[in-house]
């Protein structure tokens, strides 16, 4: 697996982003501030509708918040594409980093629960009336998209903590 992380490492070191986020001065700062942006949509968006399914403000239809994640979901590509630049510019920092592995999983997590929610669970909260209590499988779906994302946002801060050994 080393070989195969030491050969990507390599390859993205020879991108024309890679030069570029390490030589452009404002290049990361600005990545940053669209980086932090990205996650106040996704989690202004996603998360209050995962407080939502879990039982948060039950007045409120689901269907309303739900015309939100559109926004949640361009933060979330926002995220993306501004943290493929952090591991074009430093790939040797993230791809040898646990903290960067975590991350990963734990957004392979919240894709495969969103997955799973949509196929089985979303249909049957748009008949539900406005104040009706959310079936088991939604607050459930809430609750591991919630901390999924909660977990990514702090392994992505741990990320700097846990620099691998050089």
């Amino acid at each position: 697996m080393d070989e195969l992380l030491t050969a990507v490492d390599v390859a993205l070191r020879a991108t024309a982003l890679s030069d570029a986020m390490r030589q452009w001065r404002w290049l990361w700062p600005i990545c940053e501030s669209l980086h932090f942006l990205g996650l106040a949509l996704l989690m202004g968006t996603v998360g209050l509708f995962d407080l939502r399914l879990m039982g948060l403000a039950p007045r409120v239809p689901v269907a309303a918040l739900h015309r939100l994640i559109p926004v949640g979901i361009a933060g979330f590509v926002l995220n993306v594409v501004t943290g493929a630049c952090f591991v074009a510019g430093t790939p040797e920092q993230y791809l040898f980093n646990a903290a960067f592995r975590v991350k990963v999983a734990l957004m392979l997590i919240a894709g495969l629960n969103v997955a799973v929610f949509y196929r089985r669970v979303f249909e049957h909260l748009l008949a539900l009336p406005p104040g009706a209590p959310l079936p088991a499988g939604a607050r459930l779906a809430g609750a591991v998209s919630l901390t999924a994302w909660i977990g990514v946002m702090t392994a992505g801060r741990l990320l700097t903590f846990f620099r691998p050994p050089f």
